[in-house]
């Protein structure tokens, strides 16, 4: 109750205000009323404003879709361009995609212009007709409270006008937001639009390059195949001859072989015969050396009783033969042994000779040198005495 007084007593106008207030709202209700009487009928005229700018934007927007389905087919173009050999139909479609992208943007401009340009006048009008009745009546409604020197509705109206611009404030920054988000994603899109349509394009090439392989293989595999089927009838029948000609070799070795085993059988049979007659033959010669073998046996072992009896004799003699023998040898040993001892004492005898002969040149030889030393020494003294004693005559 203090809450609603204090508002009350906050909004109030003391009378003079109250009808100044209320003068200017009547003039103003005065004047919007006018001009809603000469505003024209929208629902009239509405047809009219929407055929005049309805046909530059459906014209703008048919142009639009004959650039896009155009662009569309030069993109699947340039996909089967791309693997061909000839590079100028493909530089020609390049070309045009680039010119009917730009005029794709002329288009897409032209139509935003248009839009912002030329909007909803009949709705325009509806809401301006609309928002001036509603001021209309607020202001009527002010002017009876202002009888009371109030106006709470004037102030209620503005209240809910803020609230209102707020919320309109916050919507308009929310729809920005998402209206960034929205191009942000329509970029998105259009890049994985032109990704997708470069990779159809290159997945479109390769289909055409893999079609062109198989034509390739499959014409390569015919001609295989038939080369393959010749030769395979060709080592078909090389074979068949072949297997032909060592079937005949092998029965001509089978004949030779059956002459062979005629002629080993016979062969055997009279080998076997000579073989047979052989043994008996063999048998009796056996029997004939069995009985010699024996008596000569008997023989033998008489003969080897005397020999071993001989050999015992002899090896008494070889005994005392080798005993002398080996006294021979000492004796001849000594023998020798004396003879080399004379031989050396002869040869030392003969080097002492030769070494006293030489000692004695030796001599000789240095006595001879030293007379004649002696001799020389004696000449000198002489004529040394001679020389004197010439001396002392001439002195005289």
């Amino acid at each position: 109750m203090k809450a609603s007084s204090t508002s009350t007593s906050g909004h109030r106008l003391s009378p003079i205000e109250a009808t100044r207030a209320s003068a200017i709202i009547e003039e103003t209700i005065e004047k919007l009323t006018f001009l809603g009487s000469i505003t024209p009928d929208v629902l009239q005229h509405r047809e009219e404003l929407s055929q005049v700018v309805g046909d530059e934007i459906s014209r703008i927007i048919q142009d639009q879709r004959r650039l896009e389905a155009k662009y569309e087919s030069l993109i699947s173009q340039r996909g089967v361009l791309k693997g061909l050999a000839n590079k100028s139909k493909f530089k020609e479609n390049q070309k045009e995609i680039q010119e009917v992208s730009r005029a794709l943007r002329e288009s897409t401009r032209s139509l935003c212009r248009n839009l912002k340009d030329n909007p909803n006048f009949g709705g325009n009008l509806m809401k301006i007709q609309y928002e001036r009745q509603a001021l209309i009546d607020l202001l009527t409604e002010t002017t009876r409270e202002l009888k009371s020197c109030t106006y709470e509705s004037l102030v209620t109206y503005v209240t809910e006008g803020k609230n209102a611009a707020e919320k309109a404030a916050d919507l308009i920054e929310t729809e920005k937001e998402a209206t960034e988000e929205v191009k942000r994603l329509t970029q998105e899109l259009a890049r994985e639009k032109t990704e997708h349509t470069r990779e159809v394009s290159d997945q479109k090439g390769a289909i055409v390059l893999l079609k062109e392989q198989l034509l390739q293989v499959k014409s390569k595999t015919q001609i295989d195949i038939r080369y393959a089927r010749n030769e395979a009838k060709a080592k078909t029948a090389s074979t068949s001859r072949l297997y032909q000609q060592l079937i005949t070799e092998q029965r001509e070795k089978i004949n030779v072989l059956a002459k062979q085993c005629d002629t080993e059988t016979r062969v055997h049979q009279e080998t076997v015969t000579f073989l047979r007659s052989k043994h008996e033959n063999l048998q009796q010669e056996f029997s004939h050396w069995t009985e010699k073998y024996e008596a000569d046996y008997a023989e033998k072992q008489k003969e080897y009783a005397r020999l071993m009896d001989e050999r015992s004799a002899n090896l008494l003699k070889l005994e005392g033969l080798q005993k002398r023998w080996v006294e021979e040898v000492e004796l001849q040993k000594n023998k020798e042994n004396e003879k080399r001892r004379l031989k050396e004492l002869e040869m030392l005898k003969k080097e002492e000779v030769k070494k006293q002969t030489i000692a004695a040149r030796k001599i000789q030889a240095s006595y001879r040198v030293h007379k004649a030393y002696l001799d020389e020494k004696k000449k000198a003294a002489e004529a040394g005495k001679k020389k004197k004693g010439g001396k002392k005559g001439k002195k005289k």
